[in-house]
């Protein structure tokens, strides 16, 4: 990527930064539904891993090559399309499917932070001088019982820890339709069918298959096998067309926002 090129991506993406920030301005904050909420959370974490990518692209201008900012800019743009995706796909499925598929969400989330014992424990070390584990375990088990009993299940025979994931069958039982959140392509699969949206999300699709190169690690390089860490990057993406995809996106997301 050359100096021309990333003017130009620096400009597509301080033109989809001040977009948001205009209409999250306007966007009412009370009074919405749960899948308004969460489009316009969303949007906001794009704002954010866009703006991240923005620094990197103004500090790879000033360093006058992309090689060593390529990598970032792409792991943080796989995340913009994926959030752009799930976005579109709660607002055009129907209301009950949209809800699942949040509480499905949930559920999952709850059921990660039953494998985060250590890195609350490093959290606690740091803020207090406690150096008991025993003890800082103890608190965490409570903290989670307090706060995520009612999306867990409950194991008598366990011993510590009382709180467990829920199984596909409790799923099943408690009436959900999935027992696991929809992936990225059964959104695309789904936002295909829909008039109007068949190039959009196969274009932001192709985009997050693109930048999950950059997350999943290959020997052949940090994107396509043309990638390289030559002096000024040779990857066979041109990044500003993926900023105005993403854009695509996002005024799509917007125009179908209650104002």
């Amino acid at each position: 990527m050359d100096r021309k090129e990333l003017k130009e991506l620096y400009a597509e993406e301080l033109a989809l930064l001040k977009r948001i920030k205009g209409y999250s301005k306007e966007y009412p904050k009370k009074n919405l539904g749960r899948v308004e909420k969460v489009v316009l959370f969303l949007l906001y974490r794009i704002l954010a891993t866009v703006h991240s990518a923005w620094i990197l692209t103004s500090a790879a201008y000033k360093a006058g090559n992309i090689s060593f900012f390529q990598l970032p800019i792409g792991i943080l743009l796989r995340c913009s399309f994926t959030d752009c995706l799930f976005a579109l796909y709660i607002q055009r499925v129907n209301n009950k499917r949209a809800v699942e598929e949040l509480d499905l969400r949930t559920f999952e989330y709850a059921n990660s932070l039953l494998e985060r014992k250590e890195v609350y424990r490093d959290q606690v070390k740091s803020t207090w001088m406690g150096e008991d584990d025993d003890m800082i375990d103890n608190f965490w088990e409570m903290s989670m019982e307090d706060n995520f009993i009612h999306l867990l299940t409950f194991d008598e025979n366990k011993k510590g820890l009382a709180v467990t994931k829920r199984s596909k069958e409790q799923m099943k039982d408690a009436g959900f339709s999935k027992t696991k959140s929809v992936g990225t392509k059964e959104q695309k699969d789904f936002l295909v069918q829909q008039e109007g949206l068949e190039e959009l999300a196969t274009r932001l699709f192709h985009y997050y298959k693109y930048f999950s190169q950059y997350e999943h690690f290959s020997e052949n390089g940090q994107g396509d096998i043309f990638a390289s860490l030559e002096e000024n990057g040779n990857d066979n993406v041109h990044f500003p067309s993926a900023i105005c995809a993403l854009s695509a996106g996002v005024e799509e997301l917007i125009k179908t926002c209650r104002p």
